[in-house]
């Protein structure tokens, strides 16, 4: 999709800022989405604490909120703005803040998001460029080297988007560790299974050039997990790589302004104590890893016996009737194994470790999941032995490296 389609069709309408003429010499914009948020200025801080680079960047703040939304909470957004406007900056980065409210059932994170990226993606339109979009949230921190090491990882012309790694702050309630244990076990399960597009899904953790971000259609305005599906569509394109070498530490606070999520997660535990983390049974990725096993074979129309759960679940998506169009639409095997991940993506594997979990595998203790999947992927040498804590530090270290090490 070209930028003016994106922009004619897409795009959000009218511009936030249209009087605004930005740098020529422009190469970031950090966009960041606020509502009812009263520690904006902290996360905002640990931008303009970062080590300096020779880069000109913008730091657009979305404060939004729906049209009817309390009072109190719409005087923590005015207290926000204002506050923005008397913050020093240097000359490097420059902060524009603009307070948008929605009507109630449009307004959410997702239209949040997009609004922002839709005018950084316009402001680089104007200056005939490429840039940098980063996604920032409003209750994050991040490392010193978090915008140098972005602008040095589009050095490279090759790199179009990205997710970056993040890391929980552990200063808070305990729930926090086992809920982050929790999401790296499931990504690397993912990835033991063979599928090559799991990647963990961030808001606060993405980047994108604005030229790719309007070809593949920008970003989806979904109430909630708005990031994961921006995040997997990118996955699959060229260019996608995992920015591993700084850190974004997203907030580990309760909160009940989306329906999932960290906040939501944390809530939920501290209600329930007693109750031990559950998660997906192993068994579920190891049918998975069957499955991907033999595709090459299944692309030759080679009849092989699959476990039960994934072959239910593929009957009921009538896999047969797509593995036939898409070996009739494929030219050779790159060709076809291209469009079969860009069919089964992370929404339908998920659908299927959702499907395996009410009909054939219940949930397990976390703790039995993550031994199994040291056992077979990880390989962490005295891992049963550790307390939750120094096996969550373990497979950060893991996690940190390049996919190919481990």
């Amino acid at each position: 999709m070209s930028q003016e389609h994106y922009f004619e069709r897409y795009a959000w309408q009218p511009p936030i800022m249209p009087d605004y003429v930005p740098p020529e010499d422009l190469e970031m914009v950090i966009v960041v989405h606020a509502y009812k948020e009263p520690d904006l200025l902290s996360a905002i801080s640990s931008l303009l604490n970062c080590t300096p680079i020779p880069c000109k960047m913008v730091v657009l703040v979305v404060i939004n909120g729906p049209e009817d939304g309390l009072v109190e909470d719409l005087l923590i957004n005015q207290q926000s703005y204002d506050a923005l406007q008397n913050l020093s900056t240097g000359t490097l980065i420059q902060i524009k803040a603009i307070q948008i409210y929605l009507p109630k059932k449009k307004a959410g994170v997702g239209l949040a998001r997009k609004i922002g990226m839709d005018e950084a993606a316009r402001w680089f339109k104007k200056l005939n460029k490429s840039g940098i979009i980063v996604s920032y949230d409003a209750d994050c921190r991040c490392s010193p080297d978090y915008l140098s090491c972005i602008h040095n990882a589009y050095k490279n012309k090759k790199l179009q988007a990205s997710v970056i790694y993040y890391e929980h702050p552990l200063d808070e309630e305990s729930g926090i560790i086992a809920y982050e244990l929790g999401l790296r076990y499931y990504i690397d399960a993912l990835r033991y299974s063979g599928y090559p597009h799991a990647y963990q899904t961030w808001g606060s953790c993405m980047t994108i050039k604005s030229a790719h971000y309007c070809k593949y259609g920008g970003m989806n305005t979904r109430k909630a997990g708005e990031d994961f599906y921006f995040l997997n569509k990118m996955a699959i394109q060229p260019g996608f790589f995992e920015l591993n070498n700084t850190t974004v530490y997203p907030s580990a606070r309760i909160s009940d302004r989306v329906p999932f999520g960290t906040g939501r997660a944390l809530g939920n535990y501290l209600s329930h104590p007693n109750e031990p983390f559950s998660t997906y049974h192993p068994q579920i990725f190891k049918d998975l890893k069957s499955f991907l096993y033999v595709l090459p074979h299944l692309a030759k129309k080679q009849k092989i016996a699959l476990p039960e759960a994934i072959e239910t679940y593929l009957d009921s998506i009538s896999f047969s009737d797509q593995l036939t169009k898409l070996l009739k639409n494929s030219a050779n095997d790159a060709s076809f194994f291209k469009q079969f991940f860009g069919w089964f993506d992370a929404f339908l594997i998920l659908k299927y470790v959702h499907f395996a979990r009410d009909n054939y595998y219940e949930n397990i203790d976390l703790s039995t999941a993550l031994s199994s999947l040291n056992t077979n992927y990880w390989r962490i040498n005295a891992f049963d032995k550790m307390v939750v804590k120094d096996q969550l530090m373990a497979i950060r270290t893991l996690n940190r490296r390049p996919l190919e090490t481990y």
